[in-house]
């Protein structure tokens, strides 16, 4: 399967169980970063536009580049209204846009989906000069138990589960390879919270989770189910985990 169709027949659960991105770390876009009105951003593999939003909030200009028509549809319905938002059917790869025509590149977990080298020239054509790419992730702590027997069920159950983020944690080489001249990384602690639907919701938002057409889905369920009994407090079940961005320039050496 094409990457670009991943998250086909699931853009609207994506939507709804996708957590945004720590506030923090927006707030650190605009305090440190001078990210807001006048700012001209990209921001590739914008799926349903969940980043997008916050960038836009902040009062930037967004193009938001999405391959998958189904993903991309939902961010035209939610975000028409920003006068910032300009959609735009593209990939990491060929994004359409002009040479030297945003401040900022943002990939929103999505870099683990695109061919490194590529993304990274089309960055260098599109950006201006002493323009920063920021790869960003909601990123579980893999030294939370809940984390850990949740990674265990979809071990267990999901044949293309090749870990958190696209298996990110066991591949910090890309990172290092994908800025020549060094990056620093950020991380903003952002705990999500979820009732038992939100988090069954969120499980099946992943792209590797079983489908209803499965013979092992109720299987799938039924152990997501436990896990949440098992830990919930209250009807409620948090979920530690931040918001990490690793920032740099790839401007050739």
């Amino acid at each position: 399967m094409d990457n670009t169709d991943k998250f086909t027949g699931k853009a609207k659960i994506y939507k709804t169980a996708r957590p945004s991105y720590a506030q923090a770390f927006i707030d650190y876009l605009s305090r440190d970063r001078h990210l807001g009105p006048g700012s001209v951003v990209a921001d590739i593999g914008s799926g349903t536009g969940i980043l997008t939003r916050q960038l836009l909030d902040l009062g930037a200009q967004v193009f938001a580049v999405e391959p998958n028509a189904e993903m991309r549809a939902i961010a035209e319905e939610d975000l028409a209204a920003w006068p910032g938002f300009i959609s735009v059917d593209g990939n990491a790869s060929q994004t359409s846009l002009p040479d030297k025509s945003v401040d900022m590149v943002f990939a929103a977990q999505a870099f683990h989906w695109f061919d490194p080298q590529a993304f990274k020239q089309e960055c260098r054509r599109i950006l201006r000069p002493d323009g920063e790419v920021f790869l960003v992730w909601n990123q579980r702590e893999l030294s939370s138990p809940v984390n850990r027997e949740n990674e265990a069920v979809f071990r267990e159950y999901c044949p293309n589960f090749k870990g958190y983020s696209g298996g990110k944690a066991e591949r910090p080489d890309d990172i290092a390879a994908f800025f020549p001249g060094g990056f620093e990384t950020r991380r903003f602690g952002h705990p999500l919270l979820y009732d038992r639907e939100g988090f069954l919701s969120r499980a099946c938002s992943a792209s590797y989770a079983l489908t209803g057409t499965s013979p092992r889905y109720q299987d799938f369920i039924a152990a997501l189910n436990a896990l949440f009994s098992r830990h919930a407090k209250k009807g409620m079940l948090v979920l530690p985990n931040q918001t990490e961005a690793f920032i740099g320039r790839v401007s050739a050496l």
